[in-house]
């Protein structure tokens, strides 16, 4: 009986074992393409590749055969390879050991497309990550170490091992550098690296291991010491890293307040900006450092240099004055028309609510801010009834999303905007249809006080535009 069941269970187990390999084949064969990827006519394969990749996960049974295109002597093929695997996704999972040996074809544009198939399927980071930090060491495509920085950082805290000792190399340090900063406070574990680094001579490197530094925050505290001896750099961005790195470490860089006094005196303004935000945010309890920064940021306001207002504008919302005094500052900002600094004025005024109120009303008046302000008076809703006459005037605007954002801001407002009402049904025939829409939603919105507008809605039933008959 014993020799009996030891051959049924030999045939059972090779039943299983064909089984599988026929299920297997017939997967294969069911995807479209798989069959012509034996031909030799490379136009022939490069179609059949792509039909696979455009079948996205459906095409798992066909990942062994792509895997083999990953080894063609053809450029083209190895690289279309790669990105039908990424458009597979995770369901090609067993591509991986492929693509991580592929980060070091001779082909760039190979490199590029096996680092963003992986980061696609997102196989085990520590299976990536040492053939990632090899790919920062990439002369011959920038590209290439862009995905490999991007591919590291998704990668996360398995990612700051193999960073820490890209740092020990002078060829990958500016770039792991950048990686970590990326990382945050997941990369205190680079530290130590990161300290030693700020030993190198080229000061752009330098900077970018401080920005690493402050974005790790309080957990690089022991930092410190170093941060504080680059204050008197002679580079001055990486002076301003300093300060800035500093800073961010908050009370952990409690040592740094007397080498950042002396540094809020220096002749480089936005030194002396940088470094009075730091002393405040070192201590926030200390009331004379507040004091005492608010004025100079404030000041700072008005240099010439976009930089150092830019700087002192983050500074003076990072310390939280009352809106009372930081409302004018901003309204004054964007009544200067900067444009790389209105939309930061506006993101400002956006986080105090009610109170910004006036100078957002104020901000309906210039055209490079109009539209940002009626995005901030749509969140306010009905408080912010008095912009009305001044939105009815931005309807007039020549650009269509600006209109948009100013008939959104009406219909927030509701009923307390139906002075607008007229004004809003002139636009149910504009030339846009996403106009004539939102034209509707707001007299919806304004409800009985814009009873007027019925025939002219009860006409918009007709158009030929399913998103005008349906608002």
């Amino acid at each position: 009986m014993l020799p009996a069941l030891v051959a049924l269970r030999v045939v059972a187990s090779w039943i299983i074992v064909w089984g599988s390999a026929l299920a297997a084949a017939a997967q294969e064969s069911a995807v479209p393409g798989a069959d012509a990827l034996r031909s030799p006519d490379e136009k022939v394969r490069l179609q059949a590749i792509d039909t696979l990749g455009h079948a996205g996960p459906d095409a798992k049974g066909a990942v062994a055969k792509l895997v083999e295109q990953m080894t063609d002597k053809s450029p083209a093929v190895r690289a279309h390879a790669a990105h039908a695997l990424e458009m597979i996704g995770p369901a090609a999972s067993d591509a991986a050991a492929a693509l991580v040996k592929a980060i070091g074809d001779p082909d760039a544009h190979v490199r590029r497309m096996a680092i963003t198939a992986l980061e696609r399927i997102h196989p085990d980071p520590r299976v990536v990550v040492a053939a990632l930090g090899k790919a920062l060491k990439d002369n011959k495509d920038p590209a290439v170490r862009v995905a490999a920085l991007d591919a590291l950082t998704n990668a996360g805290e398995a990612a700051v091992a193999v960073l820490g000792k890209a740092l020990a190399d002078p060829e990958t340090r500016y770039w792991a550098a950048l990686a970590l900063g990326e990382l945050g406070a997941t990369a205190q574990g680079a530290v130590d690296a990161l300290v030693s680094s700020l030993k190198d001579e080229r000061p752009e490197v330098r900077r970018e291991v401080l920005i690493a530094l402050a974005r790790i925050g309080p957990e690089a505290a022991a930092a410190v010491p170093a941060i504080v001896a680059l204050l008197s750099d002679a580079d001055p961005s990486v002076r301003h890293g300093a300060a800035f790195a500093l800073g961010r470490m908050g009370p952990a860089a409690a040592s740094a307040t007397d080498a950042l006094r002396r540094a809020a005196k220096n002749s480089d303004e936005l030194l002396r900006t940088v470094s009075a935000w730091a002393l405040a945010h070192i201590d926030p309890k200390d009331q004379a450092a507040r004091e005492e920064a608010i004025p100079l940021l404030t000041a700072a306001l008005k240099n010439q240099n976009p930089r150092v207002q830019s700087m002192a504008l983050r500074g003076l919302v990072d310390l939280h004055p009352q809106p009372a005094e930081l409302v004018p500052l901003l309204s004054d900002l964007v009544a200067r028309g900067d444009p790389a600094l209105v939309p930061e004025a506006l993101g400002a005024l956006g986080s105090l609510g009610d109170a910004a109120a006036p100078a957002l009303i104020a901000a309906l008046k210039r055209p490079e801010a109009r539209g940002g302000a009626a995005t901030l008076i749509a969140r306010l809703g009905s408080p912010a009834k008095a912009a009305v006459p001044g939105l009815i005037e931005a309807l007039a605007d020549r650009d269509a999303e600006v209109r948009r954002e100013v008939l959104f801001a009406l219909a927030s407002i509701g009923p307390d905007a139906a002075a607008a009402a007229p004004a809003i049904v002139g636009h149910l025939q504009d030339p846009e249809v996403r106009i004539r829409a939102t034209a509707a939603y707001a007299l919806g919105c304004i409800g009985p006080a814009a009873k007027a507008a019925i025939p002219p809605l009860r006409k918009e039933l007709t158009s030929a535009e399913l998103l005008s008959r349906v608002a």
